[in-house]
């Protein structure tokens, strides 16, 4: 008996100890890994595809203001993707991408926009507001 007092105080503890995911916390980039999954999300509407690399820290440094801005409540209608420059070179290929970080934005499926690094989140939101 008192073991499984002791289990049903555990159990109580380790489930109130779960953390709340909150609609703040989602990050709403998503992971693009073919070419087929990548011209889906262009094709209409209005997207916008971060070209990075896990080592770089550029990209690192750019990251913050590009899930800033997939976070915008006013920027619900955008698709945001993300791709990992060294494990999708068919994409990086065929839409000439030869480093990064690189941000395109594309309203449906013509590209408007390519920026390198340094972006402010405020820069991205407005334009991206105008493709809307």
């Amino acid at each position: 008996m008192y073991k499984l007092f002791i289990l049903a105080i555990s159990l109580v503890l380790v489930s109130s100890c779960k953390k709340e995911v909150n609609e703040v916390d989602k990050v709403l980039l998503t992971d693009i890994v073919s070419l087929t999954a990548y011209e889906e999300g262009i094709k209409s509407g209005v997207s916008l595809m971060f070209f990075h690399a896990t080592w770089c820290s550029i990209c690192k440094e750019q990251t913050p203001a590009v899930e800033a801005t997939a976070k915008d409540s006013a920027l619900s209608a955008v698709k945001f993707g993300q791709i990992d420059t060294d494990n999708q070179k068919a994409i990086t290929d065929k839409y000439d991408v030869p480093g990064q970080p690189i941000i395109i934005m594309y309203k449906d499926g013509v590209e408007k926009h390519r920026l390198g690094s340094g972006q402010s989140q405020q820069k991205l939101t407005e334009l991206l507001k105008a493709l809307l």
